[in-house]
């Protein structure tokens, strides 16, 4: 379910601000300018702009030198602490407070790695761009779930908890990744600290129900500390906002008020300006891709551009498919209420577009070797495209699906429940 299904009083600004496909056409245009401004007459601003140097000092901030760095690793932040708000409402109220409905995401996260990975490296072994099979795993939430949006109804609800999920598990996976195979900055002690202190918030928020203050300042501090570990710092919002104490419910038809629950207040007050505010930003400073003739001469470019391409489309609908039909007929999982097979293609094909993590490893991969740098960012804006364009399809074709009454694991015999998470 989205943010706008919390009652709050307000009126035609209010109900736009909480509104998912609003905030999806402003990410689109923003999108769209960021590729006017990169390819037309101010380019060179463009990366003057975003590459603009920047000099904090620190172990923590050293690799924040431009401002693109602080956007993306700062300010998206503020984004994925409402991620990790709404995966935890939706844990204490909705499709995931399923144990074996939250393992589903999970495993098609892992299989959405694999099949990008192998297809890649079946494309570009041997070649010099054999190096890059971690670029094309990654998937960014903010416009896959921008995608979904834009689909509007077409789209079941728990779709979008599953990609949400998937997404999250498939971005921490990903910078696992990165920090084993192409980071060579990794310090260990910031990262044994940055464990400590998780450990610390969990016990805080299971023996006194902490406050919202609490796990947000805990939160900050893990962010200095993922940072200094050489870590994607910005994944810290989500353990903050996981912690953030909501209040419980029994079903999926009442809710708690928004003044009972600083979980739903929180999210309430942050949304509308990640929506409208931080996204546009990560848009602004990430999607200018530069398109000239000959991107696609140098040695290994074109195994690289397409091994990317395909990997973005095939790799992530086959993984991601494959891996959560196993799950679900071994009778590990099940799909939420009201999602079927196709649908979870079609989100699976959505799974498909990504740019931030990727275009960081491709630099680390490719460090010696530019060109290859931008055959990757050309394949990941093809294959972004195509995938939205594919999942896009699918889903329509799709349409809603049956309502959580009328149905119970889509296109499978009815599974028991699993035990519920009790928080």
């Amino acid at each position: 379910m989205s943010r706008s299904e919390y009652p709050s009083p307000g009126g035609a600004l209010a109900r736009i601000l909480r509104s998912d496909v609003a905030g999806s056409w402003v990410l689109v245009l923003a999108v769209a300018v960021a590729l006017v401004w990169a390819n037309g007459p101010w380019s060179s601003t463009y990366a003057s702009t975003w590459l603009h140097p920047t000099h904090v000092g620190g172990r923590a901030f050293q690799d924040f030198t431009t401002v693109r760095d602080w956007v993306n690793g700062g300010l998206m932040a503020v984004f994925f602490l409402v991620v990790g708000l709404e995966i935890g409402r939706e844990r204490r109220h909705g499709d995931l407070a399923d144990t074996r409905t939250a393992v589903v995401p999970v495993a098609g996260a892992l299989g959405g790695m694999a099949g990008a990975g192998l297809v890649y490296a079946a494309v570009a072994h041997g070649g010099p761009g054999s190096s890059g099979w971690g670029i094309p795993m990654a998937t960014d939430i903010a416009f896959a779930l921008g995608a979904l949006a834009l689909l509007g109804r077409r789209v079941p609800t728990g779709l979008r908890v599953v990609l949400l999920t998937l997404a999250v598990a498939d971005d921490i996976g990903s910078v696992v990744v990165l920090a084993i195979f192409y980071s060579s900055r990794t310090y260990v002690p910031a990262l044994a600290a940055a464990v400590a202190v998780v450990v610390v918030l969990v016990l805080l928020r299971r023996s006194t129900r902490a406050s919202a203050a609490v796990a947000l300042v805990g939160g900050a501090v893990l962010w200095v500390l993922l940072a200094a570990g050489g870590i994607e710092p910005a994944l810290a919002g989500v353990v903050a906002g996981l912690l953030v104490p909501g209040t419980a419910g029994a079903g999926r038809v009442r809710r708690p008020s928004r003044a009972a629950d600083p979980a739903a207040d929180l999210e309430a007050r942050v949304a509308p300006w990640s929506a409208f505010a931080v996204l546009p930003m990560f848009a602004l400073a990430n999607a200018g891709i530069t398109f000239h003739t000959g991107i696609l001469g140098p040695p290994g470019a074109t195994a690289v551009f397409v091994g990317v391409g395909l990997a973005r489309v095939l790799g992530k609908l086959g993984g991601i498919t494959l891996a959560c039909l196993a799950v679900v007929r071994l009778r590990l999982g099940r799909l939420p209420d009201g999602v079927r097979w196709r649908h979870l293609a079609g989100g699976a094909a959505v799974a498909g577009i990504g740019f931030t993590v990727p275009l960081l490893i491709a630099e680390l991969a490719f460090a010696h070797d530019p060109p290859l740098v931008t055959a990757a960012e050309l394949g990941l804006f093809a294959g972004s495209a195509a995938a939205f364009a594919v999942g896009a399809s699918v889903l329509v074709w799709a349409g809603p699906g049956p309502t959580a009454e009328a149905t119970g694991s889509p296109d499978l015999p009815p599974l028991d429940e699993g035990p519920r998470i009790p928080w």
